[in-house]
């Protein structure tokens, strides 16, 4: 079915994002900083230094979350690489800090 002008486009990112991320409530402050957006999804450590995120929402509303996300990182975090690619959507509700793995 094609798009009718003014449908918003959906998409879901996952952003890898690299650096001093852990031990510095980086996970709380994306969940508050995703308070303020209209995404859903999830935040969580991964390994030893590395946050994830997988936001879900209108293209230009994920965009700005993830752009809000990196340019005010918590106090004491250092960011070195980000890592986003676009994935298939889940469908997710509410935006949650999930368990860490690795």
């Amino acid at each position: 079915m094609p798009r009718r002008k003014g449908d918003a486009v959906r998409e879901r990112r996952n952003v890898k994002i690299r650096g001093l991320v852990q031990g510095v409530f980086f996970r709380d402050t994306v969940r508050r900083v995703a308070s303020h957006y209209d995404v859903a999804g999830f935040v969580r450590n991964v390994g030893v230094s590395v946050v994830e995120i997988e936001a879900e929402g209108e293209r230009e509303t994920v965009a700005a979350f993830i752009h809000d996300v990196l340019a005010h990182p918590p106090s004491g975090a250092r960011i070195d690489d980000v890592d986003s690619l676009a994935v298939a959507l889940a469908g997710d509700r509410g935006f949650l800090i999930a368990r860490s793995i690795g």
